[in-house]
This record gives structure tokens, C-alpha cells and sequence, in this order.
């Protein structure tokens, strides 16, 4: 049912994602092809079913297929809108220092594309895992609804004085450009990179009982004005080296007195009512497991029916992964991306040794539970990676935000335990860069029989639809002469990113001399092809 609601939905919505489609062959017979023959008002010109004929000399619609053609994503959307969820507990400044360090490395690849005419137009925002911590609250936390409430950090809470925030707003906005910056609102002075860093210093004060997947769902529910476009790819990026705790406001899970329901009042909390392991599933066990804990996954709790005490979490993948119409974050699921960088799910493994055990030390094993020892024996969560050179690089089974980053079309999982990000903030901007469809033409285009084996024929009509005050208004771009004089205009070529996307490894660049798309501007675009 879900599968055929997102594929319904993508049907729907296909027209207003920047969607080209080829006519193939020749026109219906009375059909005028729209963006071909542009004509209509006669018997043997008529418009397309579905389409209208303006002024009695263009029929206007999205496409018109013959019996058995296939429409054709031809994508040209330059929109990310990129949300960081930074951890802000104690243990994770370095990891967090690394990431603001290796941010030039994602932005490398947006400038890359500048340079062959692709203007990436992103809008960037910061969140910390703070929500505080249920009824209660806890030692360094608020109460649940509290902390940085999934709310953007303009400048984050341990940022340098000489930090400003963006202008006009808590986000980054950038439109990266061949010549160096296009449109932008960092503040006079303060580059790109340093404007990020600005805004990912969150510090390490905050709540240990992280809520991570809350915290971006509080923000996706609430945005900040402007920060989300409906017709922007949706990424979003998860660094955090604990899994997720996200709990409603009202519960007593982190109430310190409650040691005798809950157990010793540290974040195995959120593990043993966050997920479960075996066959039949049952929570795990308040005692050592004598090894990896078999068969994890996160712990139901429909409707808060349990066994778990957290969100059940259903309540993202839903959101991820179903359509807007339906309650999904976006119209097209599929222009969602999920990006972990956490730890793995697996070996999950409780020892008894001390809560306290400073970060990045190891556990020591301790005889039998004594919460009130000095220092306490109370189970501990094992981490499931750490970095063999830099010990303060650790992370534990990251069992229920793995499990949403997994399930979207476009998530994935990179270690946090790595001590050098470069590579996976690269990889985070090529899988956006792809997302936005660099024009990639995903059918053959017929063969030039003037032209060498592998010549092709380019037969594409591309438009700047502008959109203002509610009314669009198309203008055609013409194809590039050799070389090109007029500005803007298209070509077919050759392009490393759209191979594997492209039969032909083929995509439409659209050349406007350097300067980047007008941020009111769509481009649709229609080729014929085989």
C-alpha cells in the first residue's frame, strides 16, 4: 500500500519537479507537439488531450505521449536545502570540530560544478540534538521541549565572539558560481566555510539524552521563515555519536528517582526501552550480555502501547518516506536525502563497569550492579566502533537512527569513528549534486548519421520558466552556437555524473556566461529520443 502510494504520488507530481519528457518518433495524428511544432487551432494541429490552446497558435502542457512512450526524468534543479543535526552532548567536540573542518571538502564539489556551468543554489541550517529530557528533565538537562528546541543556530553557543550570523536569517543562503560567490547573505567579511563553522559550533553543554531525530523533525514541522522551497531536494545530515533518544515531553523515562523502574539514570535508559533484540523481540536485559546482543531493532511503541518508551520510529520513516499529501516531508519522497554519520548498528554489547568512565576510555568490568558504589557498577553500552589512532573518535550502536537513515531511497551511513571526514563530506556533496539531476538525459538520443559511431542528434527545446505573482511566464533558450555568443543558451555533451544516469552518459548544460540561475527560475527541457 505504501509503495504504490509513493509511486502514485510520483506520477502526480512529475510535472512540477522540473520534469522533461521526450515525444519520441512522430506526433499523435491532430496532436500539435507541444514544445516541438507549436501550433495548434486547426483539424490537423489540434492540442494534445489535457492541454489548452493559447491565443489559437501554441498548445500549452507538460507532455503528450503517444501509445507506449515513456515520460523521461530530465532533471535541471539547482535547490538543496541542507539541514546539519549537530550532537551537542559532552563527548562529541571533536567529532564536531572535525566536521566544521572538512566543510570546505563539501562545498568543493558544488564549486567544481560551478566551473562547468551547474550554479548549486543551497540552503544550509544547523540543529543540536537538545530537546531536553521529558517531565523531569536531568542532570544537564531541561525539561522535555526545552533546549535548543530543533530550532537553526545562527551562530552556534560556542562559536568565537568575532562569529555573525548569516544576514536576514539563521540559515546559509549560496548560489555557488564560476567566478567565486554568487547571491549569498554571509555577512560582510566572513567567507563561506567560516560562516558554517560559525553556525555548527554548537559546544558540548548540552543534553545527554540526545534527540536527534526530534530535533530535525521539530525543525522540518516548524521551519524557520523560508528556510524550506517546495521545489528544493530535502538533505539532511545526522553527526552524532550516540543513538537516538527522542522521547515525548511528558515521559518519566529520565526522571532520576525512578531507578528502581528505569535502572541507573545514564543513557543506557535509551537503550534498553529504545530497542530490542532477539527472536521473539524483548527488551534488553539490565545486566551484562555476555556478548553481542542478537538480532536488534528498534523497540515498537505504537501509540506509546510500548514495550519501548521512546517515539516509535515509524513516526520519521513515515514522514521520510511518504508524500507530502499524505503527511510526508516532501511531494516526492524520493527528493529526500538521509545521511548517518554514526556509528554502526552492530555488535551491540552491555558490560557492567562505570557510567562515569570518562569519554573515549575504556569500560573496566566491574563484579555486580552497586548503583550507589563509588564510583557506581551499573550496565554500560559498548561502543561499536572506535578510532584505532584518535580514541576520542567513538561511537555507540547507532540501532534506530540507522534504521531511518536506511530506509529513505537516497540514505546512507558513513562512520563517525573515521578521524578524517574528508572523504564523507565529498560523498555528501556528490550524492546531493546528483539528487539535484544535473540534466541528465536517462534515454538514447538517435544516432547522427553525419557523425562518427556515438554521434547523436540533439533535438531539445529548454525554457526558463519564471514564476511570479502566481503567473509562470516561459522563455525559450536557444542552443549554443560554437562558440557560444548568446547568453543564455543549451548543449548536449558528455558529463562524468551522468554516467550510470544516462545510457549515452549524456546531460543538457545550460550556459549563462558564468552566472547562476535567477532563484525564481525552473527550467524545463524535452529531447527526442529512440
Amino acid at each position: 500500500m505504501k509503495v504504490a502510494a509513493v509511486r502514485g504520488a510520483r506520477l502526480a507530481v512529475l510535472a512540477k519537479l522540473v520534469v522533461g519528457v521526450a515525444v519520441a518518433g512522430g506526433a499523435l495524428a491532430g496532436c500539435g507537439r507541444v514544445g516541438l511544432i507549436d501550433s495548434c487551432g486547426s483539424t490537423n494541429q489540434a492540442c494534445c488531450p489535457g492541454s489548452t490552446c493559447q491565443s489559437g497558435l501554441r498548445c500549452v502542457a507538460e507532455a503528450c505521449l503517444a501509445p507506449g512512450q515513456v515520460p523521461i526524468d530530465l532533471v535541471y534543479r539547482t535547490k538543496a536545502d541542507v539541514l546539519f543535526l549537530v550532537d551537542d552532548s559532552p563527548s562529541m567536540e571533536p567529532m564536531a570540530k572535525e566536521l566544521r573542518a572538512r566543510f570546505p571538502q563539501f562545498f568543493s564539489v558544488f564549486s567544481g560544478l560551478a566551473a562547468t556551468g551547474f550554479h548549486a543554489d543551497l540552503h544550509i541550517g544547523v540543529v543540536t540534538s537538545d530537546l531536553g529530557a521529558g517531565a523531569t528533565g536531568a542532570p544537564g538537562c531541561s525539561r522535555g521541549g526545552g533546549g535548543k528546541m530543533g530550532k537553526l543556530q545562527g551562530v552556534g553557543a560556542a562559536a568565537p565572539r568575532t562569529c555573525l550570523r548569516p544576514v536576514g536569517a539563521d540559515y546559509l543562503q549560496y548560489v555557488f558560481a564560476a567566478s567565486g560567490d554568487g547571491p549569498s547573505n554571509l555577512p560582510a567579511g566572513q567567507d563561506l566555510a567560516t560562516t558554517f563553522a560559525c553556525m555548527a559550533s554548537v559546544g558540548g553543554r548540552g543534553c545527554g539524552f540526545e534527540h536527534q531525530l526530534e530535533a530535525v523533525y521539530q525543525q522540518l514541522h516548524h521551519p524557520a521563515p523560508g528556510f524550506l522551497r517546495d521545489d528544493a531536494i530535502l538533505a539532511v545530515v545526522l553527526l552524532t555519536n550516540e543513538d537516538d533518544c527522542s522521547a515525548p515531553v511528558d515521559s518519566d523515562l529520565f526522571d532520576e528517582s525512578r531507578t528502581a523502574l528505569y535502572g541507573f539514570g545514564d543513557s543506557y535508559r535509551c537503550t534498553r526501552y529504545g530497542i530490542v533484540t532477539g527472536s521473539p523481540p524483548r527488551l534488553p536485559p539490565y545486566g551484562a550480555s555476555g556478548g553481542p546482543l542478537p538480532m536488534t531493532a528498534p523497540a515498537p511503541n505504537p501509540g506509546g502501547a510500548g514495550p519501548g518508551k521512546l517515539f516509535d520510529v515509524s513516526r520519521y520513516i513515515d514522514f521520510f518516506t511518504l508524500p507530502a499529501a499524505m503527511g510526508g516531508a516532501k511531494a516526492n519522497p524520493v527528493d529526500v536525502t538521509l545521511v548517518g554519520i554514526d556509528a554502526p548498528a552492530t555488535p551491540a554489547t552491555v558490560l557492567l563497569s562505570d557510567p562515569g568512565t570518562p569519554p573515549g576510555q575504556p569500560f573496566v568490568s566491574c563484579p555486580q550492579i552497586d548503583e550507589r558504589g563509588n564510583p557506581p557498577c551499573a550496565p554500560v553500552l559498548q561502543h561499536s566502533c572506535q578510532s584505532p589512532t584518535n580514541a576520542s573518535f567513538f561511537g555507540d550502536p547507532s540501532v534506530r537512527l540507522n534504521a531511518v537513515v536506511q530506509s529513505v531511497a537516497h540514505g546512507s551511513v558513513r562512520s563517525i569513528c573515521d578521524d578524517d571526514y574528508s572523504g564523507a563530506m565529498r560523498d555528501l556533496g556528490s550524492q546531493i549534486a546528483a539528487q539535484l539531476g544535473l540534466g541528465c538525459i536517462a534515454a538514447a538520443l538517435p544516432p547522427d548519421p553525419a557523425q562518427p559511431p556515438g554521434g547523436f542528434l540533439a533535438d531539445c527545446t529548454i525554457k526558463d520558466v519564471a514564476e511570479a505573482n502566481g503567473q509562470q511566464n516561459a522563455f525559450a533558450i536557444p542552443e549554443c552556437t560554437a562558440p557560444a555568443t548568446t547568453f543564455p543558451c543549451w548543449r548536449v555533451e558528455h558529463k562524468d555524473a551522468c554516467a550510470g544516469r544516462s545510457p549515452q552518459g549524456l546531460g543538457i548544460t545550460i550556459d549563462r556566461n558564468g552566472a547562476p540561475t535567477p532563484t525564481n527560475v525552473n527550467i524545463k527541457a524535452s529531447c527526442k529520443t529512440l
